[in-house]
This record gives structure tokens, C-alpha cells and sequence, in this order.
């Protein structure tokens, strides 16, 4: 089959379409590092990091260290594990991302996996994004959230999941780059349903273009 990795925003629906794209492909799903719950504990140290941070800071690291290590996947080091401070058996998950993508592939919902899998062969990458006051009512109506809530929670996970990937791929660019993407959908415009069904069908596309190009090497 193939992999399909998706980034995507607070509020831009990530947390349905990808689920939705792994049943409809027949694909196990691996969930991102930072779902909202985690951005949320984090909030204030990461704040505190961010504020303090200098060349040779570590609270950075430290922060989203303590993160990773319950998370259940460890992705994106480009570093010795040693040098960021977590266990050895955390950091070899990277390399289980890229065994999942090369056996029999996943969808694969943030965790930075648009730069873990970068260039390789038969993956989708897939960016969900929209308006912040859009992704903001989005979550208002998803989850029964109030707007200050809404407007919190959007704040404190967008910033989480920057800090994560600016950290650990410092020189791949911009997170919000759209050349990193196959495809970047509004999913505060267009459906949930339809950007599910483009995802699958841009998908179902790539890979039959991969598999045919690998029949005839």
C-alpha cells in the first residue's frame, strides 16, 4: 500500500480526518506526540523555555523531552539521544515510522512525520490548516468549546506543536511551508467528508503511480 502523513493545525480537524483516511485505506493509524490534552500540561514550561531560550539553552529540549517520553513514539531527532536527554529505546522509534512506511505503510498524524519521511518513496504528504478565527469556531462547534476557550487551547497547542518541530528539524524550514505538502487543504471551508475523500483519493493515486513505476524497474 503506502503511507499518508497529515499535519495539521488546532481546530482544522486533524484528529477526525486522519482516522477517517486510515479506515478508508485500510492503514494503521500512529497519533501525534502532542494531542491538545498534552499541549495544554505543557503550556507554561514551554512558555517559560521559549521566553528563556538561548543558543545554548536546553530548556527547550527538556520540555518536549518530558513529553516524548510518554508519548509511545519517539520521532524527528536529529541529534544524539544521549545529547537531548532521553532513554535510547525512545529515540529508535524514528526508525519504526520509516519500517511502517517501507513494509506496509500508515497514516501518520503530525509528529513532525512530513520531514521523518521526506523523499521517501510512496508517501502522501497532507497539510490541514484554515483560518485561526475559523479553526477557532470550528473547535467551538467540534468540541462545546466557548470562544476564550477555544482561543486558549488553539494558542497553546499551534505553539506546542511549532516548538516541536522548529526543535527537532531545525534546518528542515518553515512547518507552514505548503512546498512540503503534496496537498494543503482549508478544512474550515471544505468538509470533513471531502477533504477525507481527496486525501484518499490523491493517495490511491500516488501509490498506484509508485507501484506501477516499481513493477517496471
Amino acid at each position: 500500500m503506502g503511507t499518508v502523513t497529515i499535519a495539521a493545525t488546532y481546530g482544522a480537524g486533524g484528529s477526525v480526518i486522519a482516522p477517517a483516511v486510515a479506515e478508508r485505506l485500510g492503514l494503521p493509524l500512529v497519533e501525534r506526540a502532542i494531542p491538545v490534552p498534552v499541549a495544554e500540561r505543557i503550556h507554561e514550561p514551554l512558555q517559560a523555555a521559549l521566553a528563556d531560550d538561548t543558543e545554548h539553552s536546553t530548556m527547550i529540549g527538556r520540555v518536549l523531552d518530558s513529553v516524548l517520553q510518554t508519548s509511545g513514539l519517539f520521532v524527528g531527532v536529529t541529534q544524539g539521544p544521549e545529547a537531548l536527554g532521553v532513554v535510547p529505546d525512545i529515540a529508535q522509534t524514528e526508525a519504526i515510522l520509516r519500517r511502517l512506511a517501507e513494509d506496509g505503510g500508515a497514516v501518520i498524524l503530525g509528529r513532525a512525520a512530513v520531514f521523518v519521511l521526506k523523499g521517501h518513496p510512496n508517501v502522501l504528504h497532507v497539510r490541514l490548516d484554515g483560518d485561526v478565527e475559523a479553526r477557532r469556531r470550528s473547535a467551538m462547534a467540534r468540541q462545546g468549546l466557548d470562544y476564550d476557550a477555544a482561543t486558549r487551547t488553539q494558542q497553546q497547542t499551534d505553539r506546542a506543536r511549532r516548538a516541536y518541530v522548529h526543535h527537532f528539524y531545525p534546518r528542515a524550514g518553515s512547518w507552514e511551508d505548503p512546498r512540503h505538502y503534496h496537498l494543503v487543504l482549508d478544512s474550515t471551508v471544505i468538509s470533513i467528508d471531502a477533504c477525507t475523500e481527496i486525501i484518499v483519493r490523491a493517495a490511491r493515486d500516488l501509490f498506484g503511480a509508485s507501484n506501477q513505476m516499481s513493477g517496471r524497474s
